[in-house]
């Protein structure tokens, strides 16, 4: 009876095994397995909003001080469209939430110009500290002021980044990388693992960052909770 009551709160029903846990989604789409040690699920950032499909974060893994330590991001996303990262792990323009800054129209011409994300560059992608030029001809619509704001966005939450591992198996990466959020800022880590999928979705992502690196066993967990994503 408690655990029919909790799938009626959360809009989402799982069920134990083995230390782990099966997320359905409530609008029937999906399912995942993830750790009970994660905590209730709950929706997450922008859930539902734009090509963010559906957010779920976790009460004993998501952002906020878990353990003694200070989290950023640890959601689990699933998106459509043209590939985005969270926590600006490519820097803001690959970012959902941080392209909200431009207008429809500038946001629509930086897509176009950028690089899709693959499972073939995704490595390199995210070692850059740029991506765009904004002097180049494909911005020259765009106002001066526009123009400056593109290269801070392109390096925000990006500063100097780092690659310490970035391993693709099948469809699925999983990377760990050392940067500053800010100029002069202290090294973080951020670091999961990121499935491509087919239409109509285009990845299925568990990002989290750290002040200090995560362990394999904990990159172990996050990558088997994103290579168990299953399409209804």
């Amino acid at each position: 009876m408690k655990c029919w009551a909790a799938c009626l709160t959360l809009g989402a029903c799982f069920a134990q095994s083995g230390g782990q846990l099966v997320y359905d989604d409530p609008q029937n789409r999906f399912t995942f397995n993830y750790p009970a040690a994660f905590g209730t699920p709950s929706p997450g950032t922008n859930n539902g909003y734009g090509d963010r499909v559906a957010a779920i974060r976790f009460v004993r893994f998501s952002a906020g001080v878990q353990g003694g330590t200070l989290v950023w991001g640890g959601e689990a996303a699933l998106t459509r469209g043209f590939p985005l990262l969270d926590l600006r792990a490519a820097g803001g323009l690959y970012d959902e939430i941080t392209l909200e800054i431009f207008p429809q129209p500038v946001r629509n011409i930086i897509l176009k110009t950028l690089e899709p994300l693959t499972a073939s560059n995704f490595c390199v992608a995210i070692a850059r500290e740029r991506h765009v030029d904004p002097a180049s001809a494909a911005f020259a619509s765009l106002t001066l002021r526009q123009r400056e704001v593109l290269g801070n966005v392109d390096q925000m939450g990006n500063i100097n980044p780092k690659i310490v591992s970035c391993e693709l198996t099948g469809d699925t990466i999983r990377f760990d990388k050392e940067v500053a959020f800010q100029a002069g800022g202290p090294r973080n880590h951020v670091y999961g693992a990121v499935r491509f999928l087919r239409e109509p979705y285009s990845t299925f992502q568990f990002i989290r960052g750290t002040g200090g690196a995560p362990s394999t066993a904990l990159l172990d967990q996050i990558t088997e909770v994103v290579k168990s994503w299953r399409a209804r």
